[in-house]
């Protein structure tokens, strides 16, 4: 087997990462663009990390899926644009695929035996079309703007993209040609759309100002903000409606960014005391300012020292970690510093599932997940993992 073979497949179902998988002679293959059940011809394009499994390129449809549709997207082909996996389908199977990645992870990896009784997943509107607030562009040899295909360093040119939010699309296509390999961010805030120059960091004085659930927070436009235009109401609405089920002297929250999730505890419980602990500086003072009236040390430290440094315990603690997740260690940490409630806001499964092992073992029970399609068109969800004392 050699990149550019040409394999028949039968696909068997949905793999993590928006692939599909099937066997050729007891190899595992990682197919992209293909569904369940389907029969396909699908070309080698590399070696998966591991090097016993490889990816391929769906290039024919021979039997296809009931569920499978032409994409509404242009770029979305053989040797197209990488950013989305599923434009081949409608968003409601997308949802069903995603919810049996994320059951079949914690089964997996967490051990979690009643993964699809206690997991779902929601659908988020706008939950197909122009719902990115942000997006990133590089220019080509001929200035001319786009996107990475998969897994190359060659540029798709893009007119308008079908996942992004309409103001960004008008920016887009008035854009002036950049230089070779340039890179830009076009970010929608509630006052307008910018440009923003891939290298460099936005001024204080420039700081995007966003109204979730009426209440203004301020941001930096270099910095994370979730990029689905809804994703901070459905975070911050779910966080609230958990904590105020319970009663809260003090809490933690862990990978804060710019204060939203403690912000929402704060609503039920404005005289709770808390920490916010971020370690990239300008999120943090960002929170500063948008949790300045409430109990809240806002700080700038990495979470895996902090936590560390810090006796106290907490009666609720909230996390919202990179992909990477928590980790063994700060897990079990979390764990030893909670009293009542740990809710854990995942953006990659594996990860969730690996810590949801931790926590289990530590004699917490993991109570449900709700995922919820931030990501229409691609393989990526977030899940909120509530977790309570076995």
């Amino acid at each position: 087997m050699n990149p550019g073979d040409v394999l028949t497949l039968n696909i068997e179902k949905v793999a993590h990462g928006g692939f599909c998988i099937a066997r050729h002679e007891g190899i595992v293959i990682f197919v992209r663009h293909a569904l369940p059940n389907e029969k396909v011809e699908a070309k080698l394009i590399s070696l998966a990390p591991g090097k016993k499994s490889w990816f391929a390129q769906t290039t024919k449809i021979i039997n296809a899926s009931k569920y499978r549709r032409e994409s509404p997207c242009e770029y979305f082909h053989e040797n197209g644009c990488g950013g989305c996996d599923f434009q081949h389908t409608t968003s409601s199977y997308q949802r069903s695929l995603k919810l049996e990645v994320l059951i079949e992870q914690l089964q997996r990896l967490g051990n979690v035996t009643n993964a699809r009784e206690i997991c779902r997943i929601n659908a988020v509107e706008p939950e197909e079309k122009y719902w990115r607030t942000k997006i990133r562009v590089i220019a080509n040899e001929k200035g001319e703007w786009g996107f990475r295909k998969f897994k190359d360093h060659q540029i798709q040119p893009i007119k308008k993209c079908l996942i992004a939010d309409e103001s960004i699309n008008q920016i887009l296509e008035t854009l002036p040609s950049g230089q070779a390999n340039e890179e830009i961010s076009i970010v929608k805030s509630d006052e307008e759309t910018i440009v923003i120059p891939g290298q460099s960091r936005i001024k204080n004085d420039l700081s995007i100002k966003r109204n979730v659930l009426g209440i203004d927070f301020e941001s930096q436009g270099s910095g994370f903000w979730q990029v689905h235009q809804n994703a901070a109401h459905t975070l911050m609405t779910v966080v609230e409606n958990e904590s105020k089920k319970m009663e809260i002297n003090n809490f933690l929250d862990l990978y804060s960014g710019v204060g939203i999730l403690a912000r929402a505890i704060l609503k039920n419980h404005p005289q709770a005391k808390g920490y916010a602990i971020e370690s990239e500086k300008d999120a943090t003072k960002s929170a500063l300012a948008n949790l300045k009236e409430f109990k809240v040390k806002c700080l700038s430290q990495k979470v895996d020292k902090w936590i560390f440094s810090n006796s106290e315990k907490f009666d609720l603690v909230v996390l919202d970690p990179p992909r990477s997740g928590a980790g063994v260690k700060v897990m079990k940490e979390i764990c030893k510093k909670t009293l009542s409630k740990i809710i854990y806001i995942a953006c990659d499964p594996a990860s969730l599932a690996r810590d949801v092992a931790v926590a289990e073992d530590k004699g917490w029970k993991l109570v449900k997940v709700d995922a919820y399609d931030f990501f229409p068109m691609t393989h990526h969800f977030e899940s909120v993992a509530i977790f309570t004392r076995a």
